[in-house]
This record gives structure tokens, sequence and C-alpha cells, in this order.
């Protein structure tokens, strides 16, 4: 069997990415709630920069009252941000959105001095499904911190909360 240069191309295989999102389905739909993960990139804990990490919440928020979107619970951690959101009608797709939040926060850190990508290229989402409660899902999110060790409560944690009301 030939040896490949990993940098170069792999004629006999076919390397596609892992297919992440659910085919027809509609990211762009507001009576949806998606359990978002992004994970960061440069440096491994970008956000133990406590500056860094209050404008990229303030961000998140700012998008919030934009009207982007409807962010249910956040907890930015030093390596990843976790939110339970649903786009606002008529703003577009979830990933649109995402793309739009991580480039914008992506430029905010290097006016700071960090170069490269910020954030991974992609994220993890999990549409929540009418059975699973969207308060467990919000208690999760903003425990991050407690169950890190990073705080004994998570109401002590800077960047996290709960900035829409929940849907009725």
């Amino acid at each position: 069997m030939p040896i490949h240069d990993p940098t170069g191309p792999w004629p006999d295989l076919e390397l596609r990415r892992k297919r992440l999102r659910l085919t027809d389905f509609d990211y762009s739909d507001p009576n949806h709630v998606f359990f978002v993960t992004l994970c960061a990139r440069h440096l491994g804990q970008p956000f133990l920069d406590a500056s860094l990490a209050r404008e990229v919440s303030e961000c998140l928020l700012f998008r919030v009252t934009r009207k982007d979107w409807r962010v249910f619970a956040y907890c930015l951690m030093p390596d990843h941000l976790h939110l339970a959101l649903s786009p606002e009608p008529g703003k577009g797709a979830l990933s649109q959105l995402l793309r739009g939040y991580k480039s914008y926060t992506t430029r905010l850190a290097w006016q700071r001095g960090y170069s490269g990508p910020l954030w991974q290229r992609s994220y993890y989402d999990h549409v929540a499904r009418r059975e699973e409660s969207l308060v467990k899902i919000c208690e999760y999110i903003l425990m991050n911190p407690v169950r890190k060790g990073l705080v004994e409560d998570a109401a002590l944690w800077p960047h996290s909360g709960m900035p829409s009301p929940l849907p009725g």
C-alpha cells in the first residue's frame, strides 16, 4: 500500500467532512431551541483573558437586543461557549447567525493582539425536542463553571446568564 503525503492529495480516499446538521431541517425556524457549543481554537483558552471574554459576552448580548436571536442561557468558558437559543423570525439560519458572531468576535480578538481563528471551524448543535426541558438545558449550561471547579456558585460566574425570557 503506498504511503501518502498528509499535506498532499489522497487520490484513493474520498475525504469528506462528517455531516453535522440534519438534512432538510429548517435551522431558521424561531420555534425551535438549539443547544449549541462553539469551541475556541486560539491558544486553547483565549477567554481566560477577562477583557476578551467580556467583549465576546457583550457581543452576544448586543445581538439579543438587536433581535438577531433569543438566548435563553449562555455560558462562556475559558475554551468554549454554550448557548440555548432560537433565531428571531426572518434573521436567517442558525449557521448564518453563528458565522456572523464568530467572525465579529474573531476581529475583536485580533484588535487585542490575537492572530488566526478564534473559533473552531464548525460547532456542535442539538435541536431541543418537545419532551426535553428547556429549563434543564439552561441549568446544565449555567452549571458548567461549577462542574469545572471554576466557581462554587453558578451565579458568581461573570460570563453567563439568561438574557431572554423562556418561551411559554
